[in-house]
């Protein structure tokens, strides 16, 4: 793990000399929400997992430990010790401080050469694509890429070993496969989300980190949301200059997260989401204040 933020670093040292994202004006984790439906909340759950029902949906099982690189060190700081209190708000465990990351965030000058110097250098990031979908990663004309390293842990929480002569897992479990549950979870052993400088001009650190936060603890794809209509900080970079903005992570970015790890993950894709569906919409409503009378 240090020497992927090595290399990361030297990639993204040009970065360093652009000007960086502005202190915020508070810190605060959310902001203000809007009362939810329940179709609302079930293609935004929806959107933000993007698995078969009869698939599974993965994340992290250790504690977080994000690390900052490619701007000043101060604000790379601030960026991880800001996704640092996301993951707390959210009920995700936390690493303490003096921890191997899990979470990498690269703000780099060039995103495409950032990914492809990066897959020269440690092909094991990349060892679960083939050459085809790191090429469409780097070429891509999103204004970031995230990807995740994943492994798989029995129901009971151990950790699958690998067959000899293949790339399948053996699972061994005592607890037995139903319809509903499999007998293992997919797990992250590393998350990696790369910013293209020019696209995160004019954000403040909170924007970025909490960006960065919703990227790497989840493995999501923010066009998705378009169609969904609520507010989100994955809507922050590529926005056109005359849109309004959220100013941090908002009340169903921060509903999402706390209902993806706080649900069980051996359940099949299509059970977890209705469980998370009924935690995010009982967090969302709670979060708006009520109207005056």
């Amino acid at each position: 793990m240090a020497l992927i933020a090595g290399v990361a670093l030297a990639l993204a040292s040009a970065s360093a000399q652009q000007p960086a994202p502005a202190p915020p004006a508070e810190d605060s984790i959310v902001i203000q929400g809007v009362r939810p439906g329940k179709r609302q909340v079930r293609d935004f759950v929806k959107a933000l997992t993007d698995v078969r029902s009869y698939g599974q949906i993965s994340r992290f099982h250790v504690p977080v430990c994000p690390v900052a690189m490619g701007l000043a060190p101060v604000q790379n700081e601030r960026i991880a010790g800001r996704m640092r209190r996301v993951a707390a708000a959210a009920g995700i465990s936390v690493a303490p401080a003096k921890c191997s990351p899990n979470a990498f965030v690269i703000v780099a000058p060039d995103k495409a050469a950032a990914i492809t110097e990066l897959n020269r250098r440690f092909p094991a990031y990349f060892s679960q694509m083939s050459s085809r979908e790191v090429r469409t990663l780097a070429e891509g004309n999103a204004p970031a890429a995230a990807w995740q390293v994943k492994g798989l842990l029995t129901a009971d929480g151990e950790l699958a070993g690998r067959a000899t002569t293949s790339d399948a897992y053996i699972v061994k479990s005592v607890n037995t496969p139903s319809r509903i549950k499999a007998a293992s979870m997919p797990t992250f052993t590393a998350s990696v989300v790369v910013i293209d400088v020019k696209s995160a001009a004019g954000l403040t650190v909170t924007q970025l980190a909490d960006y960065a936060a919703m990227r790497t603890f989840a493995d999501l794809e923010p066009q998705r949301m378009a169609a969904v209509g609520v507010p989100t900080i994955l809507a922050v970079l590529g926005a056109p200059d005359d849109r309004a903005l959220p100013v941090t992570v908002t009340h169903w970015d921060v509903a999402f997260l706390k209902a993806l790890y706080a649900t069980d993950n051996s359940y099949l894709a299509g059970y977890q989401r209705g469980d998370m569906e009924q935690l995010v919409k009982k967090e969302v409503e709670q979060s708006v204040k009520r109207p005056q009378e």
